[in-house]
């Protein structure tokens, strides 16, 4: 499975969240799973959920997702150059 593919698979995960612990044991596992590839999941999760209209949304799943991408970029603000 493509890093692209498995960031639209965490996306879709993300969908069915009911609040911010269930996203993040989402992306938790993600990375336990993906250890070695999860950098590049992340880049491209980043892309699909910055490209996410919050008209395709409720408002619990444009909440996750603006919560997915603020664990997103501190995780990425947290890895060694």
């Amino acid at each position: 499975m493509t890093t692209d593919e498995q960031a639209a698979l965490i996306v879709a995960q993300l969908s069915t969240a009911k609040d911010y612990t269930q996203a993040d044991e989402i992306l938790s596992a993600a990375e336990k799973d993906h250890q070695q590839l999860f950098k590049d999941i992340l880049t491209s999760l980043q892309e699909k959920i910055e490209n996410l209209s919050p008209l395709d949304c409720n408002s619990l799943q444009w909440s996750i997702y603006r919560y997915a991408l603020m664990c997103i970029r501190r995780h990425s603000m947290m890895e060694p150059a």
